[in-house]
């Protein structure tokens, strides 16, 4: 159904009768088709005018139950015939069922056994059967909706109708709602649960139940109380009503009224009952002879046509005229004396307050004249009270005009002002108010609409009480205020409100409880945050004299412990009998808390009245820890100095890390030394002849092309910019061909050997002259190294980060050499879920780019002494605006001679390290003695810990409290560590396979490990196209290390993969040198029969070549994966396997489908091309998506900050062999779905190509199920692309073409004021705008929940908005064709549908849980 409905005239087919029903936004009339003469009900549905609006049934809703309607067609259940639609309404046409309700027709009946009963519920059973079998759940079956198409038949047929709430259930999503009647709904929607099928079960059982008893197991006075009637599943079979019933109807409501959805009888289960379906003649004869209750159900029946709605009007008029004439008498009478039939109007205005039914109440209010309508129901509660509990002012009206009284109580003497606060309807009080209903009344318990507001933890209703002059100091008769009742549940904002509005924070009640040992024993520190600053009494105690800190000890709250100590609380108060915190904590063994109380200087030694210290207690219970730890702090003084260790001193974090990157030759080495020098480096400044630049910058891959096959060139000279007439199918043409020669390093093979060439990363301590001290990480050029980057190269906001490059290069390459390292920095730096306005990064790293060799280039010098490089402001500005969002850009661009240490030039960027230095600096937080103990301490710990530098947080925590200072808390210990990896002592790695893992000496695994494994002089791999190694060659690139444990890390690292069929086997791609040209396809003999089909995935916004080693982190996924899917195979040393590889390639075959992957375009593409026999199309594509998704996941996981697309392959080009082959962007789809075409034409061909040949090999079951470009739903956009359009439309824009205007026109009007309240012209606050949301992030997930939330009508949208660059945004963007591969049986085609790509089978955790 594509929810677009007949747009003519109904009354040109049918001709519209009397009305048969009505409800809330719906009318039911008879209507006859005009050509057949056939008669149908037709159901005219108002629609909702607009998204805010409660008026009304939403098209999203309208569109599921018509849907539902077309593909059912079963005898018991009510069908569909056509759908038109109007501006004010959707018409359907349904199938007449004119026999009315089956419970009016059954309470017509003298008697009714049992198995006359079974034989209706048997169809209702099978109508249930028929949509559970489609996963369909009604979520509304009640008697109103089990209809009878004919009445006078022999054997009426049941018909079930209102599918209004139906939902087609998707296991693989929870769905939840709170709908439906409260008498019928299931325990699951009562408590928002996840809902499934089980739901419509319970209510069969409900209305077996009634019909077999004439009593309804749930209903309450209000929907309050049976909403919590049936949580609690609280029904029982009386004998008053159950007295003719057999024991297996009981059995059959017993089991399906069961509060576990997963214990419920099933629809077949029920059909398989024994009281359904008699298994022998004694449970048929005990069915034939008991009966149902029919004295008690024909008053159900009459009871319940007082609650519906659609025949109120009716109902009134059949009142017996005794009856009315008794109404018109005085009613004012006590609960005692009220009969049966006062009783049944009391209920039937209960029911029309509850289902909010105003025009049923007016009817039936209006045929009682004399009605008083201020007595109470049987739990003493007048109608007006109810209402307000239901928060309906318009009932409260109607009932007002009826003479309710505004100032009415309840038996507990509550009003209407203490039902609307419980129940949270701020609207509700303001008309209260209005109307002078009291505030401050107190029910028999002394509760004020405060309190029970507080408890409830209604802040709106509580800060709005509180602004109208309600008292929060009245005490209700535990002496508590409503504070009390907020401390109690854990409510912060009500908490906050109360105080704020002037509330007693020391108020005690009958246990002598302050609201702030209320909340301390509660562990809500929160709370205790907020009691305190509004000047709570820390000393104040309970009548036991125990304080806060007292009760927070005896119920282990830590956090609570914590704050108290911060903000001074007395630990050293005794209780009544003489204890303190310490004695409690030590009585009940809490070390964490013994710590915390220790260290704020409690007196170890103070006895309580028995005459016992803190120790002695500790002793008695034999907690060995904290004895040992009160013995520790007891000898020479020492509890002082492990105090002392923990206060931050005076002293400034001695260093930070200053961290190089460029190109090999850059002159980074040579830079680092003229910054530690000082003026005498001038006198030996080394020179470079000019005509050494050849051997310091390797040859660029395109000026020495190799002999390359045409069949998988990965260079396409020339057509890297292909211009067509009608879309450019390749990268923007702009780029020249100059940037892209510069872009990828990784196409350079592995460097000659240099011995004076940095090796991974070089790190070490060095003193810049003027500046300060650091901790240096160069980061060497060479690509091979690159693959080990991501855990160091973005792992810490407080390093400064120097970008260099030589200016020896053109322009281009200029530029292309930064962007390749500024986007390393961007896409190692990972998103946060929450965007914030202008999709800012709050704590961006901080870059400086340095040109070197100005002197070899021969750039002129100003007059003051610098060189003058005349493209420093156009540079600066293109690098800005590429990377200003992200990263902190220096303002200038330090141009030099790298080895002129005294230049004026090097100087300058001295002051400008000076000046971050103590920028940085300043945030940092001061070093305490514990933090120099501990550097002082690292050299042992390095010795001691053996081969391995790792160790898990934890066991730092453990060592550091054993070994230096037992006070200590691994919180203190997280941030010490955190200072430590900034002075790059230590480094602490994170990934998803690496957590809180410390790093004890960096230099061993970055320069000594992985500068020797992937360095130039390592031993060639002995598979000439695998880069395999022996575990004994691992061994001798690292001698000194445990050789399984070292692959273990880097492992998890994604540097190498260990073969799961030969473990004495090591595949490491970034050593592979030799080429695999000859790994191409070739023309096949069953060319023919073949089919092809690619995907080329290539960054979104930068055009630079991938970055952190990617493909040869990939290459190490892909082996992973091919180990996984056929660990059984034997391997050896010349076994091939399923997967090959070779430089920039990989070839893996799977069940007759082989896919290449290929790193291309100079690095700036990951090509993934899939042939298989035209038969496995299906399993082409899985194994096509299961790749890609792997590369997505290790993109993901890897690089999260940078943002991919998927380009795809002309399939008849593959097929040709041809090179260079057609690309189809995003843009190209999108662009031809929304002109109705499903192909796209190959310009270089010549011809057109279709959309499934494209997308899915032709595979007509998976195209089918995709979703197409511009019908992928927003929730689908990516991150960094919802990141990138905030950017974009978040600013003001003075012609107001910004977020406002986009939610004004889809309908999300009231974000605007919500988002634009900030500041008058909607930016954010000045002081601070990175703690300000985003409104477009906001906007975007709110119009997400909206069935019509699709990329094609936000591109729409923004282009009416005049925003064309955001639309042309998410024409990259976007993805292209969504499928899921499980649904078309792709699981079951022998792959797994995804990898953890990026994330290793092995875990560091592993290697340093020793």
């Amino acid at each position: 159904m594509n929810g677009v409905f007949n747009p003519e005239n109904v009354e040109e087919f049918y001709e519209i009768g009397e009305e048969l029903g009505s409800g809330q936004f719906a009318v039911v009339r008879r209507c006859r088709h005009r050509s057949s003469g056939a008669d149908y009900a037709a159901k005219f549905i108002k629609k909702r005018r607009s998204k805010s609006s409660r008026r009304g049934v939403s098209r999203e809703d309208i569109e599921r139950e018509v849907n539902i309607l077309k593909e059912i067609q079963h005898p018991n259940i009510i069908t569909l015939q056509e759908v038109f639609e109007n501006k004010a309404e959707v018409i359907l046409i349904l199938e007449l069922v004119a026999g009315g309700e089956l419970f009016d027709f059954l309470a017509e009946k003298e008697s009714l056994s049992e198995e006359e009963a079974t034989q209706f519920l048997k169809q209702i059973l099978d109508g249930v059967l028929y949509l559970h079998s489609k996963q369909i759940a009604h979520f509304d079956l009640k008697p109103e909706n089990i209809m009878l198409l004919n009445r006078s038949a022999p054997h009426p047929r049941i018909k079930i109708i209102d599918f209004g709430l139906a939902h087609k259930i998707d296991f693989g999503n929870d769905f939840k709602n709170i709908f439906g009647t409260p008498e019928f709904v299931a325990p699951e929607v009562v408590n928002y649960e996840p809902l499934g099928l089980e739901a419509d079960m319970w209510s069969v059982g409900v209305i077996t139940y009634i019909l077999l008893s004439g009593a309804s197991p749930f209903l309450g006075d209000n929907k309050q109380e049976t909403l919590g009637n049936v949580s609690a599943v609280d029904f029982t079979f009386d004998e008053e009503f159950f007295s003719s019933t057999s024991a297996l109807a009981k059995d059959f409501i017993s089991r399906l009224l069961v509060k576990d959805p997963k214990k419920r009888m099933t629809i077949q289960d029920s059909l398989q009952h024994p009281w359904i379906k008699p298994k022998d003649t004694q449970q048929a004869l005990s069915r034939k002879e008991s009966a149902v209750n029919m004295e008690k159900f024909k008053k159900f029946a009459a009871r319940r046509k007082w609650k519906q709605s659609v025949r109120l009007i009716s109902l009134c008029n059949r009142l017996s005229r005794s009856f009315l004439s008794r109404s018109n008498m005085s009613v004012a009478r006590s609960d005692d004396t009220l009969d049966e039939e006062d009783s049944f109007v009391m209920k039937a205005i209960i029911h029309a307050i509850n289902d909010d039914n105003v025009p049923g109440l007016q009817h039936l209010l209006g045929s009682l004249n004399s009605y008083d309508i201020n007595q109470p129901n049987k739990h003493g509660t007048p109608p007006l009270l109810i209402a307000a509990g239901c928060g309906n002012i318009q009932i409260i009206e109607v009932l007002m005009r009826k003479g309710a009284e505004i100032q009415a109580n309840d038996k507990s003497g509550a009003n209407a002002v203490y039902y609307a606060a419980r129940h949270g309807h701020v609207e509700t009080l303001r008309f209260l108010h209005e109307k002078k209903c009291p505030l401050n009344v107190q029910d028999k318990s002394g509760e004020t609409a405060l309190h029970v507001a507080a408890r409830y933890g209604n802040v709106d209703v509580v800060s709005y009480l509180c602004t109208i002059q309600a008292d929060p100091n009245l005490a209700d008769r535990e002496q508590e205020i409503p504070l009390h009742c907020a401390a109690w549940h854990g409510y912060s904002a009500v908490a906050r409100a109360l105080c704020q509005a002037g509330c007693d924070v020391n108020a005690t009640n009958r246990e002598g409880e302050s609201p702030l040992l209320t909340a301390s024993a509660r562990g809500f520190v929160d709370i205790v945050e907020c009691l305190v600053e509004h000047r709570a009494d820390l000393q104040a105690t309970d009548k036991d004299g125990h304080t806060a800190l007292h009760l927070a000890v005896r119920r282990c709250q830590v956090d609570v412990v914590r704050c108290l100590l911060k903000h001074n609380c007395q630990q050293d108060q005794q209780d009544r009998h003489g204890n303190t915190a310490l004695h409690i904590a030590c009585k009940d063994g809490n070390l964490p808390i013994v710590m915390a109380i220790c260290g704020a200087k409690a007196n170890l030694d103070l006895p309580n009245k028995d005459g016992k210290t803190a120790e002695d207690l500790a002793s008695a219970d034999r907690h060995e820890p904290i004895v040992s730890l009160l013995s520790k702090l007891k000898k020479d003084n020492l509890k002082l100095s492990f105090i002392q260790q923990l206060r931050p001193t005076q002293s400034v974090q001695p260093r930070i890390k200053l961290k190089l990157f460029g190109h090999s030759g850059a002159g980074k080495s040579t830079l680092l030394e003229s910054l530690k020098c000082g003026i005498l480096r001038s006198f030996f400044r080394r020179r470079r002849p000019r005509g050494n630049s050849t051997t310091r910058h390797p040859s660029s891959p395109v000026s020495t092309k190799p002999a390359v096959s045409v069949s998988i060139s990965n260079l396409y000279p020339g057509c890297e910019n292909v211009s067509v007439r009608s879309r450019s199918m390749m990268f923007e043409p702009s780029l020249t061909k100059g940037v892209l020669e510069v872009f990828s390093p990784v196409h350079s093979g592995l460097s000659t050997a240099d011995e004076q060439a940095t090796k991974a990363i070089d790190i070490q301590h060095a003193n810049i002259h003027g500046v300060g001290d650091f901790s240096v990480w160069e980061f060497s050029g060479n690509p091979v190294y690159h693959c080990s980057y991501d855990y160091f190269a973005a792992d810490d906001i407080t390093a400064i980060h120097l970008v260099l490059f030589s200016l020896e290069e053109p322009y281009e390459t200029q530029l292309g050499h930064i962007t390749y390292w500024l986007n390393q920095l961007k896409a190692l730096t990972p998103p946060q879920e929450s965007i914030v306005f202008g999709g800012r990064i709050p704590q961006p790293l901080a870059a400086v780019l340095v040109a070197t060799h100005a002197d070899l280039a021969g750039v002129p010098r100003a007059f003051s002494g610098e060189f003058s490089y005349d493209k420093e402001r156009a540079l600066l500005k293109e690098v800005r605006n590429r990377f200003g969002n992200d990263l902190q850009i220096s303002d200038r661009l330090f141009v030099m001679d790298a080895g002129a240490s005294n230049s004026r030039d090097v100087k300058l960027l001295r002051i400008h390290l000076q000046e971050l230095r103590a920028a940085v600096i300043s945030r940092c937080s001061p070093v305490t003695p514990l933090s120099e103990r501990l550097l002082a301490a690292l050299p042992a710990w390095r010795k001691l810990n053996g081969p391995n530098q790792l160790m898990s947080l934890q066991q730092f925590v453990s060592d550091v409290q054993d070994n230096i200072n037992p006070l200590v808390s691994q919180d203190h210990l997280r941030s010490v560590a955190q200072q430590l990896h900034s002075m790059g002592e230590i480094s602490i790695m994170q990934s998803e396979t690496v957590q809180d893992i410390l790093l004890l000496e960096p230099r061993w695994l970055c320069t000594s490990v992985l500068g020797k494994l992937l360095s130039v002089e390592a031993p060639k791999a002995i598979h000439h196209y695998r880069g395999r190694y022996r575990l004994e060659e691992v061994q001798a690139l690292a001698p000194e290390s445990d050789v399984e444990e070292l692959l273990q890390i880097l492992d998890a690292m994604d540097i190498c993969s260990r073969d799961a069929t030969n473990p004495t086997m090591v595949d490491v791609p970034a050593l592979i040198k030799t080429n695999g040209l000859h790994r191409s396809w070739t023309e096949d003999e069953d060319e023919d029969s073949l089919i092809y089909g690619g995907v080329r995935l290539v960054p979104v916004e930068h055009l630079t070549a991938f970055p952190c080693g990617l493909f040869h982190k990939l290459q190490v996924n892909l082996c992973r994966w091919s180990h996984q899917q056929r660990p059984e195979e034997a391997g050896g040393e010349d076994s091939d396997g399923d997967i090959h590889l070779w430089t920039n390639g990989a070839k893996v075959s799977q069940s007759g489908v082989e896919a290449m992957v290929l790193l291309v375009n100079h690095g700036q593409g990951v090509e993934i091309r899939v042939r298989g026999h035209d038969s496995d199309r299906a399993k082409s594509y899985t194994l096509l998506d299961t790749i890609c998704s792997i590369t997505e996941s290790l993109l993901a996981s890897t690089l999260p900050g940078l943002l991919t697309a998927r380009y795809y392959l002309s399939p008849q080009q593959l097929r040709e062999h041809h090179a260079p082959i057609m690309i189809y962007q995003p843009k190209d789809f999108i662009r031809a779905q929304v002109q109705r075409e499903s192909s796209l034409t190959n310009t270089m061909g010549g011809y057109r190509e279709s959309f499934s040949s494209i997308l899915a090999f032709g595979c007509a079951e998976i195209y089918q199920q995709g979703i197409l470009g511009t019908g992928v739903p927003v929730s689908e956009l990516p991150l960094l692309a919802r990141r990138k359009l905030c950017r974009m439309l978040d600013p003001p824009d003075a012609l107001g073409k910004d977020w406002c205007l986009l939610a004004m026109n889809l309908g999300l009007t009231d974000l605007v004021a919500k988002y634009s309240s900030a500041t008058p012209n909607g930016a954010p606050h000045p002081e601070a705008p990175e703690l300000q949301p985003s409104p477009t992030a906001a906007l975007l997930q709110e119009w997400s929940r909206h069935r019509e939330s699709t990329v094609g009508v936000l591109m729409t949208k923004l282009r009416e908005l005049g925003r064309r660059d955001a639309a042309d945004f998410l024409l990259k963007a976007s993805p292209v064709f969504k499928v899921n591969v499980e649904a078309v049986g792709g699981a079951q085609n022998g792959y797994q549908p995804t990898c953890n790509g990026g994330t290793s089978y092995n875990s560091i955790s592993s290697v340093i849980s020793r």
